[in-house]
């Protein structure tokens, strides 16, 4: 990942603040206090607070797991919580077992991973691609259809 978290890179101190604010909010497993920020920030600031609070959350695996739920849509509510979130377990067991969220694989709106390394993904031990595989629909896609289904779900989420 890019970024190093708050307090070990010459960030700009609005983006620090609103990485410990972030990082505060996913530990609480606040989905609303995640979307105060996220909901009212510019598209360049979003990303670095995203990559940012990664990076923070790097050796807190439970909490960055909740983190890929909270972006692939499954946890919108606090009450979400209390649910079972197959995202965020499957980011946790992802993670665990070597992969990087938004380098390896992406959780995307609509309750979904996206895999961007398929070998790393192969190289898996079976019994976690099976449990993917049991989860989930898996698809493989070319680069360019991804590209247009993801370029279609940004339409969708433009705001006129």
């Amino acid at each position: 990942m890019s970024a190093k978290g708050f307090g070990q890179s010459p960030q700009n101190p609005k983006i620090d603040k609103l990485v410990k604010l972030a990082v505060r909010h996913c530990r609480q497993r606040s989905p609303e206090g995640l979307d105060s920020i996220f909901d009212n920030l510019p598209v360049n600031l979003n990303k670095q607070v995203v990559a940012a609070t990664l990076a923070a959350l790097q050796q807190d695996i439970d909490t960055l797991s909740w983190y890929c739920g909270y972006f692939a849509g499954e946890i919108n509510r606090a009450e979400d919580n209390q649910k079972p979130n197959s995202i965020t377990k499957l980011s946790k067991i992802l993670i665990t077992t070597g992969m990087e969220p938004f380098a390896d694989f992406v959780p995307y709106p609509g309750c979904r991973i996206v895999i961007l390394n398929s070998e790393k993904f192969e190289s898996l031990p079976e019994e976690v691609k099976a449990i993917v595989q049991q989860a989930f629909v898996v698809m493989e896609n070319s680069s360019e259809e991804v590209q247009r289904v993801n370029d279609a779900l940004l339409q969708e989420l433009v705001v006129e």
